[in-house]
């Protein structure tokens, strides 16, 4: 269990593994790869001292967790039916950063953990400009057009891919950040809490036009015209949040379901 590790079938039965070699909760494993970014450490901390290996994982602002990720389901009525009532976001094709501040210093990282700080200065001083003394938050880069269309995802890629000429590369293709989760505020750790908790705090202390568009609702109907609106404007679809669930990283759980258009084909 040592190295990086890319597979998520894998890296899930390696959890488990772990989990049953322990005897420690499968839960209280993944919440450790969660903060530490990898199973190794947790692995060795927890066949070495069992529950009190796991004790020592907290979040580290400045240290990046693996991203939580989202199920597929079919339509939005059936996401509604698996979660209830629910935080309804835009779907966006970016790329996925967690974005930590402490102090003045912000550090900018991909959903491989991959530093790009350097390359994405415009997210940086967005996060500087926040009214907190330390945050962790989740969300997009996305390149956009000049009527806020995404360009295509190969821009944005290129865009953070890109380490030489930062300044000729920000005004050829600028990104913006869609943020859309808060882990961490001002010396406390939310990755526990419910999602509305997180969402209340994100939503105190990041304005609007750096917030990826949500709603809270449980209606079908108004989750479709959402929905709608968002693949009208350029987006994927829609991600259905459940809003009773703490931030589970590295797996894609049931309580985060991205809805996409289903294209079919009569084929005779």
């Amino acid at each position: 269990v040592t190295g990086e590790l890319r597979q998520g079938a894998l890296d899930g039965i390696l959890t488990e593994a772990v989990a049953e070699a322990a005897a420690q909760p499968s839960s209280e494993i993944r919440r450790a790869v969660m903060l530490a970014g990898a199973l190794s450490p947790v692995a060795a901390a927890v066949l070495a001292e069992g529950s009190a290996g796991l004790d020592r994982f907290r979040l580290a602002v400045g240290s990046p967790l693996r991203p939580m990720l989202a199920q597929s389901a079919p339509n939005v009525s059936e996401a509604l039916h698996r979660t209830g009532q629910a935080a309804v976001e835009w779907k966006l094709d970016g790329i996925r950063v967690q974005i930590h501040r402490d102090g003045d210093d912000v550090r900018v990282f991909t959903r491989t953990l991959d530093d790009v700080t350097g390359r994405v200065p415009e997210l940086v001083e967005v996060v500087r400009s926040l009214p907190v003394s330390s945050v962790v938050l989740d969300g997009e880069a996305i390149a956009l057009d000049a009527d806020a269309r995404p360009l295509p995802f190969q821009r944005t890629s290129s865009r953070l891919g890109r380490t030489l000429d930062v300044d000729r590369a920000r005004r050829d293709t600028p990104v913006s950040a869609f943020l859309f989760d808060c882990l961490h505020l001002d010396g406390r750790d939310l990755v526990g809490l419910p999602a509305a908790e997180r969402f209340d705090a994100l939503a105190a202390v990041v304005p609007e036009r750096h917030r990826t568009p949500r709603i809270v609702t449980d209606d079908e109907q108004q989750t479709t015209a959402f929905f709608d609106d968002a693949v009208a404007r350029g987006h994927e679809g829609v991600v259905v949040k459940a809003l009773d669930a703490p931030y589970e990283a590295g797996r894609r759980g049931a309580a985060w379901l991205k809805v996409k258009p289903r294209h079919t084909l009569d084929l005779v």
